[in-house]
């Protein structure tokens, strides 16, 4: 078999064998499709295709073809998340966070309190999870941002399956996870930035990363704005902002703040006038080809051990600090602030979804050394399964409510 072939074959399995799947009406009530496609890259991985067939899995992932495939995945999580700074609204979001401040503080507050609570428990039970280039506490700080994580694209689209996305319950957690996106990516700068081995390192990165960061909100923010009110063709409007995303992506890079954080940058600075456009173009050709790659890269970098007493530990500590601090989190402030308890528990389940931003969050982590491979597939696992238990939960708490108002008439 030819390199060109095996990434042809790889390609055809990861874009149309969890789209297939998905298909089936079962399936699609139980599993977004990014869940699907995060565990078929997990099971082309290690974890059960390299176990099944060694030979067969080094045949098929040649060097050439993990490079392809590396390129490609960077490509398409860079886009990916270029897409997830256009879903910001950051003068919807400053409404939001007038309107829903304590459930934003309590959904993102609670999470963190107790995933650096996980952090150095197993840091402390299982000292090989700490990555390379980690301390005991940015290791647990690095959990902590994992616990605290919302996907808010799947979140969508759970929601929009489920018949909620226009209704009120479905407007507020859209937009708790969207201030939870811009503090997670806040965060997870500083982290890295303050992660950089010595302090004199940590300092300069620091300080080109608020460089990158003015730059971005004084000079390219409002030329992009005067080029909007020329309004271009759509080409045009493409090409600048996909210029914009990539020299965005390579200057974040270049000062070691990761291609991923420029790029969502890049995504936030773009003109609200071209965000339709630019999330109609890009966005679907994004999800459906170029996003599969990052996950192969990522399942064939994730080994799970469902046997394995460390494995198993790691995953039901950072899964009951997950479920715990989001549900309670949100519900408890939700509940204060008016809602009846069943709205304020399916918002809490609806704040623990996870999926592909997880996983980009833990493929950063990884790549900065703050993160072992052990507790990067521990963390996998948990994005899955959090991810699979949110419309289980969110209809159980709703058909307990109709169930509630159905006795009432009755009666």
């Amino acid at each position: 078999m030819t390199p060109k072939v095996a990434l042809l074959l790889v390609t055809l399995l990861l874009v149309l064998g969890p789209w297939l799947l998905w298909r089936v009406r079962a399936v699609r009530r139980m599993a977004p499709l990014a869940v699907l496609q995060i565990m078929a890259g997990v099971l082309l991985g290690p974890t059960l295709f390299g176990r099944l067939a060694p030979e067969a899995h080094a045949a098929l992932f040649s060097p050439w073809v993990l490079n392809a495939l590396n390129g490609l995945s960077n490509l398409g999580v860079a886009l990916y998340v270029f897409c997830s700074g256009l879903h910001l609204d950051t003068a919807g979001l400053r409404d939001s966070a007038r309107r829903l401040g304590p459930m934003a503080a309590g959904s993102m507050g609670l999470p963190l309190l107790l995933g650096l609570g996980a952090g150095f428990c197993i840091a402390a039970l299982w000292p090989d999870a700490m990555g390379p280039r980690s301390d005991i506490v940015g290791f647990a700080t690095a959990i902590a941002i994992c616990v605290a994580v919302t996907a808010l694209p799947v979140l969508a689209a759970i929601l929009q399956e489920m018949g909620l996305i226009t209704g009120r319950l479905g407007q507020t957690a859209l937009a708790l996870a969207a201030l939870n996106d811009m503090a997670l990516w806040l965060a997870i700068a500083a982290l890295l930035a303050l992660a950089q081995g010595s302090a004199a390192h940590s300092l300069a990165v620091s300080a080109m990363a608020l460089a990158w960061m003015g730059g971005m909100a004084l000079v390219v923010r409002p030329l992009l704005a005067r080029l909007a009110a020329r309004a271009p063709g759509e080409d045009m409007v493409l090409t600048l902002a996909l210029g914009v995303a990539f020299a965005s992506a390579a200057v974040a890079e270049a000062i070691d703040l990761g291609l991923i954080i420029g790029a969502f940058g890049a995504g936030v600075a773009m003109p609200a006038a071209w965000r339709a456009t630019l999330l109609a173009r890009v966005e679907s050709l994004t999800a459906a080809v170029l996003l599969p790659f990052f996950f192969v890269s990522t399942g064939l970098r994730a080994f799970i051990e469902p046997g394995s007493g460390a494995f198993l530990g790691m995953l039901a500590l950072v899964t009951a600090a997950t479920v715990l601090g989001k549900v309670a989190g949100t519900a408890i402030p939700a509940r204060a602030g008016g809602e009846s308890w069943r709205n304020a528990l399916a918002l809490g389940a609806l704040m623990q979804t996870k999926g592909l931003m997880e996983v980009v969050v833990l493929a950063v982590l990884l790549d900065a050394g703050l993160i072992a491979p052990s507790i990067f597939s521990a963390l996998v696992a948990m994005a899955v399964l959090c991810t699979l238990v949110t419309a289980p939960l969110v209809r159980l708490a709703l058909a307990r409510r109709r169930t509630k108002a159905i006795s009432s008439v009755s009666c």
